[in-house]
């Protein structure tokens, strides 16, 4: 199960109406915390708990105050301090050093849901956007983005008309194509399907991408022709692709589509020499991917099993759609 944002909210919107819930975020923290601000989770009065705010271990006490939430209707906002010997955090042997600032506010009509329900139907639409919610829990917003491009930010909390507000970037869950349904194809999409990732599946060899085998893919692309990857692609807000067929062709193939379109990350299994000879047979050079592009794929975690590369390569992914290139290679 992914904690990703639209996970959670796509879990909730369905039944925001039939139970009483109450959000908890956290606006603010000071040194070394395990979740930072504008993590977020969703509590109900019929025991449900979205998300997760710590490592686990102040759950049980922020429960209890939601539960108080949910009772009286009233917002608050509690301090876990985990240096401060009189303080729960410290009692419960948290560990992390940190001061967490936590919210906790009813999500209903009254407050239009915080406009969580704008921000779950924007994510999924594969559109970031900025939310903002004031501490208080009276007043929240969601604006679109148009950039596509968006990176992640750190949340910002400021004074606005008088309320402290929280302004948190939402970002849509990344959107990965496996080039390949291979046995070792398997384990990449179940690693990217517990990111929160969205996959994509497409193999023309009608022995391979096995729909029984995959049960984590939210697409598998039956049309076996390049014409009908490329519609897929148009049609879907794709921004990562692996190819790893171990086909020659296929690869060569799907890598001519691929260099059209403006993705984020892209990688080939394979050694260099193998790299050189697919994109001799693509016609393609390294220019005509003009982000990050990287063939061997992954990064060198010294692992040879299927589920050691897929480790590596969505690994590298996730650090590239997190801005963190100074650490890569390509």
């Amino acid at each position: 199960m992914s904690n990703h944002v639209n996970h959670l909210l796509a879990q909730w919107l369905p039944l925001r109406d039939k139970h009483k819930w109450v959000l908890g975020f956290i606006f603010k923290t000071e040194g070394s915390c395990y979740r930072k601000a504008g993590a977020m989770m969703l509590f109900s009065d019929a025991g449900h708990q979205l998300g997760i705010l710590s490592g686990g271990c102040l759950e049980s006490d922020i429960v209890k105050k939601a539960q108080r939430v949910m009772t009286d209707g009233v917002s608050r906002t509690a301090v876990y301090d985990d240096e401060d010997e009189e303080d729960i955090a410290f009692k419960l042997g948290v560990g992390c050093g940190g001061v967490v600032h936590l919210a906790l506010v009813p999500v209903n009509d009254n407050n239009a849901y915080l406009s969580l329900d704008t921000v779950s139907k924007t994510l999924s639409k594969g559109y970031a956007c900025e939310w903002t919610c004031t501490v208080d829990g009276t007043q929240g917003a969601c604006e679109a983005l148009e950039n596509a491009s968006v990176k992640p930010r750190k949340a910002l909390l400021d004074n606005v008309d008088g309320k402290r507000t929280l302004s948190v970037l939402m970002v849509p869950p990344i959107h990965l194509l496996v080039i390949g349904g291979g046995f070792d194809a398997t384990f990449m999409t179940k690693l990217a399907n517990l990111q929160g990732y969205l996959v994509s599946l497409w193999d023309p060899r009608p022995a391979q991408a096995r729909v029984e085998h995959f049960p984590e893919v939210n697409y598998l692309i039956e049309d076996p022709t390049t014409e009908g990857l490329r519609l897929h692609l148009n049609e879907h807000n794709i921004q990562a692709a692996v190819l790893m067929s171990h086909h020659r062709e296929i690869d060569s193939k799907a890598l001519q589509v691929l260099s059209k379109q403006s993705l984020t990350y892209t990688a080939m299994l394979g050694p260099l020499h193998r790299k050189q000879e697919i994109m001799d047979l693509a016609g393609l050079s390294d220019t005509h991917f003009t982000q990050y592009f990287a063939s061997p794929a992954g990064f060198d975690i010294g692992g040879e099993l299927p589920e050691h590369i897929a480790l590596s390569v969505i690994a590298q992914c996730h650090a590239v759609f997190h801005t963190k290139h100074t650490h890569l290679n390509h």
